[in-house]
């Protein structure tokens, strides 16, 4: 019997993908970064840890959707679509650098960074993603052999001691943990996991007021280590900082219980569209980015106003990347298909 389609995980995906276009708002402006007005700054700094939980919750959404995934032949089939939207995706960022930034490229450049996944600059997520792709049968083994839920409760209290606690500590302090903080995809992984396991029924409303006070309370302290004039390009928006695994599981909350199977019929339509080319918008996002912001800049070059501009030009990224994403997605799918289609033929392995 096939699983109902769940369209709140659509919502998570699509807002996920959304909040990437628009974390890239502070990335290329650096509001945080700079000498701006001091409740500018907060703001901009309260935003950024908000909509800098999107790679977190994908990873989140790959563990609740992933969770049940077996080892075999076939399963590894499933990296084929990704590899093949890379490199159309990887295709579209050439033509842009080439055409329209004027950037000389040769093939030996263009192999080198396609293998290492540096022909788009934002791939670097799929570099991460292929790690954790390669593990999920083994993590499922580990989390689903634990005999009650109490025990994954342990194993990802683990992972967020080994990868998340250092961050409680900040520069001066460094735990033996500190050697082990890049396995915070994993702790995420395994929260989305057991997010699947339990299904906890959470009123969206309560838990976004939690977020926004938590978030609140988390620009407080940082005010409070760093100064009005400090730094503002710190650990906060990492995903192995305390801050950032709190706000990424309550927005996930949040939007899997935000009620998106009531939304009217074309809003649904709309999430389900922009959730099925997330991962093209992501990546492609990079050229709207480099197209827009040196003119955004240009024409607003102060930076307390630019803050003012965020929603219009962070739109305008998002939607010119769903556009360049359904031009790709015209090409990955047929490729795709024949491609699976030759690998089934050739191993006989993959058809089962």
């Amino acid at each position: 019997m096939a699983k109902k389609h769940d369209i709140n995980l659509d919502f998570v995906r699509a807002v996920a993908a959304l909040f990437i276009v628009f974390s890239h708002f502070f990335d290329n402006t650096g509001l945080y970064e700079f000498d701006t007005a001091f409740p500018i700054k907060l703001a901009s700094i309260g935003l950024r840890m908000i909509v800098g939980t999107c790679v977190a919750m994908f990873i989140m959404l790959t563990g609740y959707l992933c969770s049940e995934k077996k080892l075999s032949a076939r399963y590894y089939l499933g990296f084929v679509r990704i590899y093949i939207t890379y490199l159309v995706c990887s295709a579209f960022a050439w033509l842009a650098r080439a055409f329209l930034l004027h950037e000389p490229l040769g093939l030996h450049r263009m192999v080198s960074e396609l293998i290492s996944f540096e022909s788009i600059e934002y791939a670097w997520y799929l570099l991460m993603y292929l790690g954790l792709f390669l593990m999920i049968p083994f993590l499922n083994l580990a989390f689903n052999g634990l005999e009650s839920n109490k025990q994954r409760l342990v194993l990802i209290g683990t992972f967020l001691y080994l990868s998340i606690l250092p961050s409680l500590l900040h520069r001066p302090v460094h735990l033996m943990t500190v050697w082990w903080k890049n396995l915070s995809p994993i702790a995420y992984y395994f929260t989305g996991a057991y997010l699947h396991r339990t299904r906890p029924r959470v009123s969206a409303k309560k838990a976004l007021g939690l977020l926004l006070v938590l978030v609140a309370a988390f620009v407080g302290i940082d005010v409070l280590l760093l100064g009005p004039g400090g730094e503002w390009t710190i650990d906060v928006t990492r995903h192995d900082h305390y801050q950032g695994y709190v706000t990424a599981l309550l927005c996930f909350v949040i939007l899997q219980n935000a009620g998106a199977d009531r939304f009217p019929e074309k809003v649904q339509a709309a999430v389900k569209y922009f959730a099925s080319l997330s991962l093209s918008i992501y990546l492609l996002s990079w050229i709207t980015d480099a197209l827009i912001y040196p003119r955004f800049k240009a024409a607003v070059p102060d930076l307390n106003t630019q803050f003012w501009f965020m929603l219009p030009v962070g739109l305008s990224s998002f939607l010119g990347a769903a556009v360049l994403a359904q031009l790709a997605d015209w090409i990955i799918k047929p490729l795709d298909k024949a491609v699976r289609g030759m690998l089934e033929k050739w191993i006989p392995a993959l058809r089962t």
